[in-house]
């Protein structure tokens, strides 16, 4: 290992060490249990903070998950996903003035010095120019090397793992851990950034309830992104939204169907959906920020998704195995019975599970215990961190919501729209479907209230198993039928 990447490492223990001290003082059964679970939490959120880029968004993944974490973790991860310690203005105006080649007062009629958004790559300042209100992104200093740095130990760290276990989940991981580094790099470019948000605002004309910023091109350079300013609440305040869409349900639904559209129509998508990127206008428009992180997905992925989705939809167990077999989501090697029993479970599991720590740790027991190996595939890493996001935005309006149960409205209105778009003659642009129009009680939600009555002992039975099922029990006795219409969706 060489000097940088061990004075790396010895930062990145030094950095945690406090945070464990303080986790290690707040299981201690005495005294102020809560106080010191919450210190315990502000050491961790520093720790991140100080590692920089790669451990923030770390932190931003796991701290959209409210509803899985301790209150505590929750609110100061919270914190890292626009409050990030800011570069301050003397760094900032030489930085930009450099970039510009001219003094910030002859471009701007107002700059602001104090930051709207620090995030792990970008800062964000507010401004004022022509008479317009816009927003001025640069990329922070030194965030490249501290980024080759990172993923170099973190590649380095994954291969000791490898050879120490022998497992091959680790070949998953490196394979995963390559994908990201490239997703941060292509982040990290301004100038792609640019015509990423040029692309989704292209992508997202036809719906009209959602805003996408226009890019300010002039003020544009390889670091530095201007976009029209919007103004509106985070969806992350759900009191604030609350008063201006009275049916927060339809809001998820219009977040589904928006991302199922993206992905299965499109092929081209807004890959970092944290509650920091999502704004409710006053008149109730969606606006999506930041497009740093697009992800494309090849034609032959999204026509397997698009079938399994609506297989799903309509309870085809077989139709959903084939074709997790195709796309690459269960090894070859893998009986069919086996992935079958597995997938039918997992699909109850996404039912009859309402607390969403409950079913994340119920799908991975089932997982174990089917002995199936599931994998994933590259061009679905983001796509399964995407749908991980979004439940967790959702989890501010309906806690242990899931796409699975929940999702059907948005992901039957993204359907519509492939099959209209694959019936229409060239050149003809229909609008998407109506998103969100669906109620919550759709006959997808209706299904699902049906099926978890009948499917109790079912669930009753799997908080009961504390140990490896044996071959060939893992459906529960009398539970397949109904695990078929269970695989998701509709009738």
């Amino acid at each position: 290992m060489s000097s940088s990447l061990r004075r790396r490492f010895f930062t990145i223990l030094a950095s945690f060490l406090p945070f464990v001290r303080a986790w290690l003082a707040s299981r201690l059964p005495l005294g102020d249990r809560a106080g010191r679970s919450a210190r315990a939490a502000r050491r961790l959120r520093e720790a991140l903070e100080r590692l920089g880029i790669v451990f923030i968004k770390v932190g931003q993944v796991v701290g959209v998950r409210t509803d899985t974490l301790p209150p505590a973790y929750a609110a100061e991860l919270a914190k890292l996903q626009d409050a990030v310690r800011p570069v301050p203005i003397h760094i900032v105006k030489p930085f930009l003035e450099r970039e510009y080649g001219r003094v910030l007062s002859e471009i701007f009629e107002r700059f602001d010095p104090e930051p709207l958004a620090t995030a792990s790559l970008g800062q964000v300042h507010r401004a004022r120019w022509r008479g317009r209100e816009v927003v001025i992104k640069f990329l922070k200093p030194d965030t490249l090397a501290l980024l080759a740095t990172d993923f170099k130990l973190i590649r380095r760290i994954a291969g000791w793992l490898r050879r120490i276990s022998r497992n091959v989940l680790w070949e998953d991981i490196l394979a995963v851990v390559g994908r990201f580094e490239a997703g941060f790099r292509e982040e990290a470019d301004f100038a792609a950034e640019r015509r990423h948000a040029v692309r989704i605002r292209e992508i997202l004309a036809p719906f009209p309830d959602v805003v996408v910023p226009e890019t300010i091109d002039e003020l544009c350079g390889p670091r530095i992104l201007a976009l029209e300013f919007v103004e509106g609440c985070r969806i992350s305040d759900a009191a604030a939204v609350r008063r201006i869409i009275r049916q927060p349900r339809r809001l998820l639904d219009r977040l589904v169907h928006l991302y199922a559209y993206m992905i299965l129509c499109e092929g081209y998508y807004h890959a970092d959906p944290h509650p920091g990127n999502f704004l409710v206008l006053p008149d109730g428009r969606l606006a999506l920020l930041d497009f740093g992180m697009v992800q494309t997905m090849a034609a032959s992925t999204r026509e397997t998704l698009a079938r399994i989705v609506q297989a799903a939809m309509r309870g085809r167990l077989d139709e959903v195995t084939d074709g997790f077999y195709r796309i690459g989501l269960i090894a070859p090697e893998t009986p069919r019975a086996q992935a079958r029993a597995a997938i039918a479970q997992i699909g109850e599991i996404n039912v009859l599970q309402s607390n969403t720590k409950s079913r994340i740790a119920a799908v991975g027991q089932a997982v174990e215990r089917s002995q199936a190996r599931f994998l994933l595939p590259e061009d679905l890493a983001y796509a399964f961190r995407l749908i991980q996001m979004l439940e967790g935005v959702a989890s501010y309006y309906q806690p242990g919501w899931n796409v699975i149960a929940d999702g059907g409205g948005g992901l039957q209105a993204a359907l519509e729209d492939l099959v209209s778009r694959a019936s229409r003659p060239p050149g003809v642009i229909r609008q998407p479907a109506p998103n969100g129009a669906r109620p919550a009680g759709s006959p997808v939600r209706r299904l699902f209230q049906t099926l978890q009555e009948a499917l109790a002992p079912v669930a009753e039975r799997l908080d009961q198993l504390d140990r490896p099922a044996a071959p060939g029990a893992i459906e529960a006795p009398g539970a397949t039928g109904a695990a078929e219409a269970v695989v998701a969706g509709r009738a």
